[in-house]
């Protein structure tokens, strides 16, 4: 049945939405557009105010109500998504009975979707809440049904909740027979994908549920447990409070938790018992879970139950995540150009639609940098991996995780802590749980783990047997390890190796000029890696870290052996000596679009650089401790796709920095650390498309340019650790930001040492 009266709902994830008592909100993270009604309107307008308590986020749901009533006089959908839990159709009911809603429409409908749509029965309901349904209407066709129902909605004022719904099919489907008179109708949508949210927008974007806070799911459970008195004793707050935050947010968990809560005496010891049997009181909420991963398609099965191999509560490198994806052959290759990691990162961002993995950590120019998964939703992918056959729990540390769609048990991918590594079985995957201490691990590599396709060590502490053993593992994809001597020669045999991450060498020495040979290779981040000769081209090389450049070597001949690399992060080992043309030909790297330059050893002498170019297609450049004169920053001001410039540890030297019309185009976000210059002036039209100033350590500088008050682009400014002439003239900015352009939401964060730690002041 595709369809169920709000008042009939049954089920244990359904009783969540039939406490009529729960003071659940909008929890909404996006904020709607002030445009929708103009400002000489909007001064005029009386905010209707919700009457009804509700657990925080009054301001949203008044948003919501808004929008419902004073929104445009043409159909309007209102679509709300979020993860399963979150409270999406409780937001729903909360609005569909509002005292506002319910006496400005004519009509109210409320359906469900849900995965199994059966349309006929979906129109039936409609219509038995519209009009009284004889038998000739039991015989009508499906067409003739929702002629019947839009000829009764036609010329009313109808609000219509489409509750769970999964598919742009089931959307259109449902839909088409609600007509659009302009009488300020509306349709409010719930469900757990974005992208059908998304579809299914007209006029404003989806509203995005976020989780509670602390204090909000604390304020929810106390509600529930202690009903009208609402207070609870002083012996179980602390508990109840740690339970609560157990809870990590989700609506739903709060609601089931608390009714065993509320079942029993209020007594403490039972209350800590609920508290660490917590996970196997979540079945309602798995359940949820289940039917969001049964509607992912297989290959997104398999890249989500991946998750059950990082710790809970971790916070997962988006980087390392996808290269560990395509080491699996999870990650199909794209029918077009498009490079696996980009396939990777469109699975990511599906899985992230889905509500089932959620953004962590976004960067300055909102590039996704780590995810994280809800707790409740880690646990369900330990489960769902384990009784696949894909994870096997030795102890609480050591899992095991699948590595395709048919898993045989002689193949079988392991994570584990170093103790606990005893295996029979041909395996495909070793990983290393990260623990407190590096604990020393020395495998027998040339038995059942000679299939390895994916070797993470980057936790434990290596013997030097089980490092020359790395030759044999000609499998090998993706290889990390933490180690502080000689890598053996031999490690080019691994010819299918795609990332290569080593950590802990600091020494040229301990690097053999083999690992030139591996033409797989599409990440390699190596301490202190020094160019050599290469025979032939690296073509398959994305990105590569910490790469050592002698002044004596041919770089440029080196450079034109990377044609796609895309990311460089180097250091120029300087000797304080005058040579010609000592900066390397960077320029020859077209695909290359971030670049960070640092200088080891003496400062490199700026003579080398007068005909010096940076790559056209560069976005993101940082330069550390190269002492370049201010003049020398020309090349860089004309950078036309340039949006990202950090200038650390002197890596500038001189009074004064000067910024003429029309230098950094499209800049967007602007890093100054540790300078040395006293006076930085900009024109009007110089940075553009700046949004995000930092200054830091700059202790010489008496101010920032007072144009800044003036750009529309401005959204911050941050001051850490600079003279007070600084802060005020980003207070001053700001001003002007508020006062002159209207920019209400700019913002000044300012650093300052108190008490021998750096605080934020503002």
């Amino acid at each position: 049945m595709g369809f169920t009266k709000l008042k009939s709902q049954s089920g244990a994830h359904e009783s969540f939405f039939n406490y009529s008592s729960l003071q659940l909100s909008c929890l909404l993270i996006e904020n709607i557009k002030k445009k929708i009604i103009p400002p000489s309107i909007r001064k005029t307008i009386k905010f209707i105010k919700v009457k009804e308590a509700m657990v925080g986020f009054e301001r949203e749901t008044e948003m919501l109500i808004e929008q419902l009533v004073i929104g445009p006089r043409e159909l309007d959908v209102i679509s709300i998504f979020g993860m399963p839990g979150q409270g999406k159709t409780t937001l729903a009911k909360k609005l569909y009975d509002h005292e506002a809603i319910s006496n400005r429409f004519d009509i109210r409908l409320w359906c469900r979707s849900s995965q199994s749509y059966d349309k006929r029965a979906l129109l039936f309901e409609l219509l038995c809440r519209t009009r009284e349904i004889d038998d000739s209407t039991k015989i009508m066709s499906n067409d003739e049904l929702a002629e019947k129902l839009y000829r009764s909605l036609k010329g009313k004022r109808y609000l219509i909740v489409v509750d769970d719904v999964w598919s742009p099919e089931a959307w259109d489907d449902i839909k088409r027979p609600f007509p659009d008179d302009d009488r300020g109708s509306r349709i409010i949508l719930t469900t757990r994908l974005e992208s059908m949210a998304t579809y299914a927008m007209i006029s404003l974007g989806p509203h995005h549920l976020r989780l509670f806070t602390e204090e909000e799911s604390w304020m929810l459970m106390k509600e529930m447990v202690f009903k009208k008195d609402n207070y609870c004793p002083q012996e179980l707050e602390e508990i109840g409070k740690k339970i609560a935050r157990k809870c990590g947010g989700l609506p739903l968990a709060i609601v089931l938790v608390a009714g065993l809560l509320a079942k029993h005496d209020k007594e403490e010891l039972y209350w800590k018992e609920i508290g660490e049997s917590l996970k196997s009181k979540m079945q309602g909420c798995m359940d949820i879970i289940e039917s969001s991963y049964q509607h992912l398609p297989v290959h997104l099965q398999k890249c989500f139950l991946y998750f059950a191999s990082f710790l809970e509560d971790q916070k997962v490198p988006v980087k390392k995540l996808i290269r560990l994806w395509i080491a699996e052959n999870f990650v199909e290759a794209s029918t077009t150009s498009k490079s696996l990691e980009l396939v990777a990162m469109d699975y990511l961002m599906d899985l992230i639609r889905s509500n089932l993995v959620m953004m962590a950590k976004v960067n300055s120019l909102g590039e996704l940098k780590a995810v994280h998964i809800h707790d409740l939703v880690h646990e369900f992918s330990l489960v769902k991996a384990k009784y696949g056959n894909f994870l096997l729990r030795i102890n609480d540390q050591l899992v095991t995780i699948f590595p395709s769609s048919k898993v045989s048990s002689r193949h079988m991918n392991i994570v584990a802590p170093a103790s606990e590594v005893s295996f029979g079985r041909t395996i495909t995957t070793l990983r290393f749980i990260p623990s407190v201490y590096s604990p020393l691990v020395d495998l027998d590599l040339t038995r059942s783990w000679k299939h390895l396709r994916v070797l993470d060590l980057s936790s434990v502490k290596l013997s030097k047997a089980l490092v020359y053993a790395l030759q044999y593992l000609i499998h090998l994809k993706y290889l990390e390890l933490q180690y502080s001597d000689y890598i053996p020669y031999p490690i080019c045999n691994l010819k299918e190796l795609e990332t290569f991450i080593v950590t802990g060498i600091y020494h040229k020495t301990c690097i053999p000029n083999s690992i030139w040979d591996m033409t797989s290779l599409r990440h390699l981040h190596i301490t202190c890696l020094h160019i050599c000769q290469l025979f032939e081209d690296l073509d398959n090389l994305k990105t590569c870290s910490d790469l050592v450049i002698n002044h004596g070597v041919n770089h440029q001949k080196f450079m034109k052996r990377l044609p796609n690399l895309e990311k460089l992060s180097c250091r120029l080992y300087g000797s304080g000596t005058a040579f010609s043309k000592f900066f390397p030909a960077f320029d020859s790297l077209s695909q290359l679009n971030s670049l960070k330059i640092g200088v080891s050893g003496a400062a490199v002498d700026p003579c080398g650089f007068e005909d010096f170019t940076y790559p056209s297609n560069l976005k993101k450049l940082t330069l550390v401790y190269l002492e370049l004169p201010w003049s020398k920053i020309l090349n860089i001001g004309r950078l036309s796709n340039l949006e990202v410039l950090k200038l650390e540890n002197h890596a500038f030297t001189g009074g004064q920095w000067d910024v003429k019309d029309g230098e950094f185009p499209n800049l967007k976000v602007l890093k100054l650390k540790n300078l040395d210059m006293s006076k930085w002036t900009a024109t009007d039209d110089s940075y553009p498309s700046l949004q995000q100033v930092v200054v830091q350590g700059c202790w010489e500088l008496k101010e920032i340019p007072e144009s800044f008050g003036s750009k529309f682009t401005m959204q911050l400014i941050e001051i850490r650790s600079c003279r007070n002439s600084v802060v005020k003239a980003a207070l001053k900015i700001k001003e002007t930001q508020i006062e002159e352009m209207g920019n209400f939401e700019f913002k000044v964060i300012i650093f300052k040492w108190k008490s021998s730690r750096l605080q934020r002041v503002v």
